[in-house]
């Protein structure tokens, strides 16, 4: 019998482990007040990157409207959007990063609050759980399964519709012509689905969209 507990405990440890990271990652983000706005984007773009310096000054704005800002806590895009907000006033909003364990991608260096956890679906789930919108900048496959992974759930229904902005025309074209030409033309995706994704190259036209949204979930 003894035996056996000790089996069922080492095989469920695991798990256990990353129940307590996420009851411990609820904690850290439920200190701040809502709302907030998940940033994603490719860990591989320099700092000097155009998309790169559009985050940081996004995040900049977002932070000064009481925005809190859900970053994965990694270096590129995350790191960009994470160093606009150093540079905010201060004030309830703030910058988190959520990290995974065993990836070798460095922490950034200017995120505020920071956890790290074992699994990707735990790192999702906490990235997903509190954002009334997603901004999707460009980025390689884990950028791709971060949106994608976010319109499953609302496809079905396992969070509310939520808006989904897309930073680059020319960096989307493919994607959105696919989404309409073939995805949606095949019915595999509804009208409605496809009207949550909303491209645009223009910075205000985002700000003003993560604040429209944010106001609407406060009312």
């Amino acid at each position: 019998m003894i035996a056996r507990i000790i089996f069922w405990f080492r095989s469920m440890s695991p798990l256990l482990g990353t129940v307590f990271q996420l009851l411990y990652g609820m904690w850290r983000i439920g200190k701040y007040t809502p709302p907030f706005v998940s940033i994603f984007g490719g860990s591989r773009l320099k700092q000097t990157d155009y998309y790169a310096l559009k985050a940081h000054e996004l995040s900049q704005r977002l932070v000064n409207a009481n925005i809190s800002v859900l970053t994965g806590g990694g270096p590129g895009i995350m790191e960009a959007a994470n160093c606009g907000i150093i540079y905010a006033p201060n004030g309830s909003a703030k910058s988190i990063g959520i990290g995974v364990r065993d990836l070798n991608e460095p922490t950034n260096i200017c995120v505020q609050e920071y956890m790290r956890v074992n699994q990707f679906w735990a790192r999702k789930w906490l990235l997903t759980r509190y954002s009334v919108a997603f901004i999707v900048f460009p980025g390689g496959f884990g950028t791709l399964d971060e949106l994608s992974e976010v319109l499953t759930l609302i496809q079905t229904h396992k969070v509310a519709p939520t808006p989904l902005i897309l930073v680059g025309t020319e960096y989307w074209k493919p994607f959105m012509e696919w989404c309409t030409n073939q995805a949606f033309h095949h019915g595999a995706i509804k009208k409605e689905e496809l009207e949550l994704l909303f491209v645009t190259d223009d910075l205000e036209e985002v700000f003003q969209h993560a604040v429209r949204t944010c106001a609407a979930c406060k009312a």
